[in-house]
Parts: structure tokens; sequence; C-alpha cells
């Protein structure tokens, strides 16, 4: 009778450790999911920078435009 409890018992943890490392293949395939995710989205935060870059590179450029009119204007008048 321990021989069969001990039987039941490696079979028990036969399955739990069955369990066990399917539940470690799903988090693995989420976390190679959740690092292409990171990825694309480091990728997009680039583009952004960079377009944001871009466009105070412009800003700047029209409020320098801008202020010489303004000064050509004032001393017009």
């Amino acid at each position: 009778m321990a021989k069969t409890l001990k039987n039941k018992e490696i079979e028990e943890l036969k399955k739990e450790n069955a369990r066990l490392m399917a539940a470690l293949s799903e988090a693995e395939f989420e976390c190679q999911r959740l690092e292409i995710i990171n990825s694309n989205l480091e990728a997009q935060l680039g583009e952004s920078n960079r377009e944001l870059e871009k466009n105070i590179e412009i800003l700047q450029s029209l409020k320098g435009e801008i202020e010489s009119i303004v000064n050509t204007l004032k001393s017009k008048s």
C-alpha cells in the first residue's frame, strides 16, 4: 500500500510538473510577444521624436522670421 501511495504521489508530481511546464511555455511565448510589441513601440517613439525635432526646428525658424518682420515693421513706423 505504501508503494501504491508513492506511485500516486509520483504521478501527481508528474502532472503538476507538466502543468507548470505548460504555464512556463505560455509565459515565454507572452514574453516574446511583449518584446516584439516593445520593439515596435521603440521604433515608433524614435520616429515620433525625429518628427518632433523637425517640427521644433521649423517653429524656431518661423519664430525668427516673425521676429524679423516685426522688427522691420517697427523700424518703418
